[in-house]
Parts: structure tokens; C-alpha cells; sequence
């Protein structure tokens, strides 16, 4: 089979503001029949204003009970006021030198803290100290950085030994602090440079891209990419376990969007500079349920079982790959997923490789590089030369030379379609149609066969 080289597309060095996905991009919402699909809640609960996400800091590290307080793309490491309060007293509870006053919490007024109704005295509450487990919590968070005292009080006295009135006591007064930020959070990638922001867990592009290229610790957990794996596990915990199922499936370090695969177009304008590309699904991802539970349920032959799945990987493609598609699909529509069954002279998706081979002659690489073509169809096949495909993975799955090739779950776009009842009824697509379809056996052997390069693109590699 001829490759046809796909000219790559323009990448944008930029980070996008808005990490969302443009209109043209494929969701992959389909159903066999054509119809979006939008009851399997489990897989695709989304929603359009996520929680605010905090690499590595789910809770408050004081209280432990609520989220961590965001605004204007900074994150702090507790809740509120009262928690900052506890926290910045514990990280400078160290008396500046030439103080003799004892340190007390930072916002103290009038011998009660401010927010959320605390009302500790000044003389019973004991101060957290900087060896509070509580407080050595925050470091494992955030990449083993030490909370230092904020910049605009290094230099100065201890306010919080601000002297009284009275030379036999000594109170607060009352001056008051505002919650500092919290400390650095360092990118997982260089570990020098802070992160982002409190969505990413790398400091810019540069480093986003070694992530995605697996240039993050091996050793630590697949999402947070911070904290060690368990034994035996790919993630931290229960809490990373959790968000992986739905992670973008290039940084993996990030809640994919919606319905899509990616997490948002920068994720995107990365893929893209590698294509063709395919990107693995894990077990127990979204993703991989998704087209597990379709190929199970579109395998009509009742006396042979479904054949275990290996692999599952989504494949991305450029933009000049997708355009003819996306243009007939406006002119003509009616788009519906098909199974398409090849074989393959390498081991492209065996044992994690995800390099195409460059053997002209191997179908599935050539296909993932050129898309289908009706100039190298058979003229001998049982309706002429088309790109045959079927709704029923069986089917499918009996061009795989019993497994050892591979499966493509395709979209396809049918527009008209021309029912025949035996083969040979047509030899080509007929004036008025766009596409031909032999529901062979009530359709467990069916026949779908579209006559235009333009109608069908792989979307998902199924290997066995």
C-alpha cells in the first residue's frame, strides 16, 4: 500500500488561556446507529465548571475537611482566614532576634481569630509549631518546599511582638495580617520553576511536552506525578486512582474535557506535532470502557465468544488528515461508527510500541497514515471497489487473520444509503446514494461499503 505523506500542521508556541477545545474537534460521542449517545452517565459524567483542581492539594492542610482556597489563578494551601491564621503562626514561630515577646496567631484581633466564628482566647490557644505533622504535610504537597516568611515582613520585627502600651504587658495590638499565598509549588518536570498554575503540574511548555513524553519521575504516580506509586499500582492512591480513570491520555496529569481524550488544546497542539499518533488507554479508563462495552455489544455471533481485548489507543491526527473528512460530513452526514478488520507486518500496539513502521506494505500503518483509499480497493469485491466496514464486530474481527492484525473502530459517513439483499447487486455506489449496506444474517455478518476516501476515518486500535 502507497503512503501519502500529510503535511504537518502549524503549532502555535503560545499556551492557550483558554484550555478548552475548538468546535471542529471530534468527541467521539457516536453510537453503531449514528445517534450521540448520552446515557452512559458512568463513563461521561461531566460537568461545565469542574472544581477548582490543585495538584497534589485536595484539602485544606490544616483542617483537612475543606478545599483549598483559589482566586485569580493563585492557589493557597488552606480553606480560609482562620486556617491561614494557624498555618503562618506555625511557619513563624520562631521570634525574630531581639524580640522577647511570646508568637501568637497571625490574625489575632482583640484576642479572637478572624473567619468562619472562631473564637480561641490568645492566652489558652498554644501555637502550632513548625514540626507539627500537620505543617510537614504541606511540604510533601508541594514538591518538598519550605514555607519561608512573606517577603514584605523578612526585614522587619516580629509583628506579632509588637510591644504594648503598657511596659508590664505585652498584647497584640492591633495589627493585623493577610493571609500569605501558598509557597511555591515546583513543576514535576525540572523541579526548579513553580507550576503554571494551580491546574498544571509543570512550570510552561517546554516541560509540559517532557511530561507528555513521559520526562516526569517513572517512580512516582501517574497523575500527581509528586507522591511515590503504591506497590503494584501506577498511581499514589485511591484519590489519584479515582482521577486517572478520566485523565487526559497524554499528560495524564490532568482531567480530560468533556467527551474528548485530551485534557484541552494544548495537550492537543502537542499530540498533533507527532502525528499519526496513537495514545493508549489504560484498563479502567473512560476511555477504554467506552470502546470495550461497544465492541462487546456489537458482536452478533452468539456460539463464538468475544475475544479478549489487549490494547486499547486512541488515534490522533492532523488537521490535514481530518479536513476531507469533516467537510463531506457537512455535506453530506449521517455518521456512524464501523468496525474495520487489517492486518499488519509489525508490531505496532503489541507490548506498548507505538511507533508506525515504515514498510509500505503494512496495512494498518499505511492506513494510519493515508486513511482508506478506494484506488488500492479489490475490483473483485462483492460490490465493487469500496471500503468495506461493518456495524458488527464479529465480522470485523474475521479480517484480523484470527487476531494477530488489528481492529479499527472507524467513523463513517453514509449519507444516502442504498439497502441490497444479495451479493453482486451492486458493483459500484449507485446514482443518488452515497453509501451500500447488506444486513447479511439480520446483520451479524453485515456489509457497509462507502465509494469516497472522503467518508470514513480511523478513530480508536483495538488490538488482541
Amino acid at each position: 500500500m502507497v503512503n501519502h505523506s500529510e503535511s504537518s500542521e502549524p503549532f502555535n508556541s503560545d499556551i492557550d488561556s483558554d484550555d478548552e477545545f475548538l468546535a471542529e474537534d471530534d468527541d467521539d460521542n457516536l453510537s453503531l446507529d449514528g445517534i450521540y449517545e448520552t446515557t452512559d452517565n458512568s463513563i461521561y459524567e461531566t460537568t461545565d465548571n469542574p472544581p477548582a483542581y490543585y495538584p497534589g492539594v485536595a484539602l485544606c492542610i490544616v483542617c483537612q475537611q475543606r478545599p483549598p482556597y483559589s482566586k485569580g489563578g493563585r492557589s493557597y494551601p488552606t480553606c480560609g482566614l482562620t486556617c491561614a491564621a494557624i498555618l503562618e503562626n506555625a511557619l513563624n514561630s520562631t521570634p525574630a532576634v531581639g524580640s522577647t515577646a511570646s508568637p501568637g496567631p497571625s490574625t489575632i484581633r482583640n484576642g479572637s481569630y478572624r473567619g468562619r466564628g472562631a473564637t480561641t482566647n490568645a492566652d489558652t490557644q498554644r501555637p502550632p509549631s513548625s514540626t507539627d505533622p500537620t505543617i510537614k504535610h504541606l511540604t510533601q504537597h508541594l514538591g518538598g518546599h519550605t514555607p519561608r516568611r512573606p517577603r514584605h515582613l523578612a526585614n522587619r520585627p516580629n509583628f506579632l511582638a509588637t510591644p504594648s502600651r503598657s511596659a508590664s504587658t505585652t498584647t497584640t495590638d492591633d495589627t493585623i495580617s493577610q493571609p500569605s499565598p501558598a509557597p511555591m509549588i515546583k513543576c514535576v518536570v525540572c523541579l526548579a520553576k513553580p507550576c503554571r498554575d494551580s491546574r498544571y503540574v509543570t512550570c510552561g511548555l517546554a516541560c509540559a511536552e517532557k511530561l507528555c513524553r513521559g520526562g516526569a519521575n517513572p517512580n512516582n504516580c501517574d497523575y500527581c506525578h509528586r507522591r511515590p506509586k503504591a506497590p503494584g499500582f501506577n498511581q499514589c492512591g485511591k484519590a489519584c486512582a479515582d482521577s486517572a480513570k478520566f485523565a487526559c491520555l497524554l499528560c495524564k496529569s490532568r482531567p480530560k474535557f468533556k467527551r474528548y481524550h485530551l485534557c484541552g488544546k494544548t495537550c492537543k497542539q502537542i499530540a498533533i506535532k507527532s502525528t499519526p499518533l496513537i495514545l493508549e488507554a489504560p484498563p479502567g479508563h473512560a476511555t477504554y470502557e467506552m470502546v470495550e462495552n461497544k465492541f462487546k455489544t456489537a458482536w452478533k455471533y452468539p456460539g463464538t465468544p468475544c475475544p479478549p481485548i489487549k490494547k486499547i489507543y486512541k488515534i490522533i491526527e492532523g488537521k490535514n488528515f481530518l479536513q476531507p473528512y469533516d467537510r463531506y460530513k457537512k455535506s453530506v452526514g449521517n455518521e456512524v461508527f464501523r468496525y474495520h478488520g487489517t492486518t499488519r507486518r509489525c508490531t505496532l500496539g503489541s507490548q506498548g510500541n507505538t511507533k508506525l513502521c515504515s514498510n509500505n506494505t503494512c496495512p494498518l500503518c499505511s492506513i494510519l497514515k493515508s486513511s482508506f483509499k478506494t484506488s488500492l480497493a479489490k475490483p473483485s469485491g462483492a460490490f465493487g471497489p469500496g471500503i468495506y466496514t461493518s456495524s458488527a464486530s464479529n465480522k470485523a474481527y474475521s479480517y484480523t487473520s484470527s487476531g494477530s492484525g488489528a481492529m479499527l473502530l472507524t467513523k463513517v459517513i453514509l449519507g444516502k444509503v442504498r439497502q441490497v439483499n444479495g451479493w453482486n447487486e451492486v458493483m459500484s455506489c449507485p446514482p443518488g446514494f452515497n453509501s451500500v449496506v447488506f444486513d447479511r444474517q439480520n446483520g451479524s455478518l453485515n456489509e457497509t461499503i462507502v465509494y469516497s476516501d472522503d467518508a470514513i476515518r480511523p478513530v480508536f486500535l483495538v488490538i488482541f
